[in-house]
């Protein structure tokens, strides 16, 4: 992942799978807005109808912390059908290094 603008690159990643169906950035989208938090970058795509998207999020006016969120993620994901998952930006870049 490239290194963010604001010169930060430790964000949060939230990775997100799902069979492809319509409000899935709607649904993650209003539940980061509803807890303040912002998407500092965002990658989304369809591959023979399996939807991904990853966004690295900042969490810094949010009362809400990462552990909460994670939770909060999977619990959305059962409600859409979707694999949400919460992770430390230097973990999931470290788990993705080929």
């Amino acid at each position: 992942m490239k290194k963010i603008e604001n010169g930060r690159n430790d964000l949060p990643i939230i990775a997100i799978i799902a069979k492809d169906q319509p409000g899935i950035v709607a649904q993650v989208s209003s539940l980061l807005w509803e807890k303040m938090i912002n998407i500092e970058e965002i990658s989304q795509g369809v591959i023979k109808g399996n939807f991904f998207m990853i966004m690295a999020v900042d969490l810094a006016a949010s009362s809400v912390d990462f552990e909460a969120l994670s939770r909060e993620l999977k619990t959305l994901g059962k409600k859409i059908g979707a694999d949400i998952s919460l992770y430390n930006q230097r973990i999931f870049t470290a788990m993705n290094r080929i």
